[in-house]
């Protein structure tokens, strides 16, 4: 298994990292508790290593929302997960649940982000706290 790590490493043009022996068995314990997944920090991809209990509430939410019932529930609920969706009137959140719905349909982390960013600066804008 490290061969095939050396040699990703090797024909991305990077040299393999020089680790300790408790360092490398300690990653391999957390990756085998969880999944090495890449995610987004200020526009950087960095790799992560996510539970499974986190993965399983991903899944969950994703199957949840291809329910009609559980999604009309959703712009009820979003001013209780995310505070600053308060100041969206009704119509603005059946919008915001419409596209975060999809996108978590759809598996995509870059979308959700976005969708919660566009629709974060349009609270903000709503609530006085930012021009546009």
């Amino acid at each position: 298994m490290a061969g095939g790590f050396v040699a990703t490493l090797k024909s991305m043009g990077q040299s393999a990292p020089e680790l300790p022996a408790d360092t490398l068995v300690s990653a391999v314990d957390n990756a085998g508790r969880g999944v090495v997944t890449h995610i987004t920090i200020k526009g950087d991809r960095v790799a992560a290593i996510v539970s499974q209990s986190t993965l399983a509430m991903s899944r969950l939410l994703a199957v949840l929302l291809t329910s009609d019932m559980a999604a009309s529930a959703l712009p009820a609920v979003l001013p209780a997960a995310f505070p600053w969706a308060g100041s969206l009137p009704d119509d603005h959140l059946k919008a915001f649940a419409g596209e975060l719905r999809e996108a978590v349909i759809a598996e995509s982390p870059e979308r959700v982000e976005r969708v919660l960013i566009d629709w974060q600066a349009v609270a903000e804008v709503r609530a006085g706290e930012r021009s546009t």
